[in-house]
């Protein structure tokens, strides 16, 4: 296999690990927002919120900076920022209908008169979602950008 077809299967495993990674960094996410016990030792608020959005969004920079470090695949910096923006963005569009949920409270009825109770749930935002169509244009540029690069225009005829 030539250095060409290396490099190029490498950065596509990269997208690919830093698109899983993205998934797991967002779950973990999920679970850290809505732990009760967590919230003992830090009372939930924005602040807090945003700590750890920002925490996962270093995450996934210094993940995709190590893996194309490793793999020595880099893309050109304008391409790259392109690209791990469009995942942040992504992952940012996902956690924040979990971070800031509505409340909703469901009524249940007893048999018993005057013993109905209250009860309050929180439901993700999902309004907040759309900020994922704001990546979109993002991905299509670093392809773009990527595709006319000399690596992915020369054929290997090896």
């Amino acid at each position: 296999m030539s250095l060409n077809s290396t490099k190029r299967a490498g950065f596509i495993l990269r997208l690919f690990s830093l698109a899983a990674f993205s998934c797991m960094v967002l779950f973990a996410g999920i679970v850290v927002i809505q732990n009760e016990e967590l919230g003992k030792l830090l009372p939930p608020s924005t602040s807090r919120t945003l700590a750890i959005l920002f925490g996962y969004v270093v995450a996934i920079l210094t993940f995709n900076y190590a893996l194309g470090l490793k793999g020595r695949n880099f893309m050109g910096w304008k391409n790259e920022a392109l690209l791990v923006g469009g995942f942040i963005i992504v992952f940012i569009g996902m956690f924040l209908p979990h971070a800031f949920p509505i409340q909703e409270v469901v009524v249940s009825d007893s048999w018993i008169p005057f013993r109905s109770e209250e009860n309050t749930h929180l439901k993700p935002n999902w309004k907040l979602a759309w900020g994922c169509l704001l990546a979109l244009p993002l991905f299509i540029k670093s392809w773009m950008g990527i595709k006319s690069m000399p690596l992915w225009t020369s054929l290997d005829k090896n």
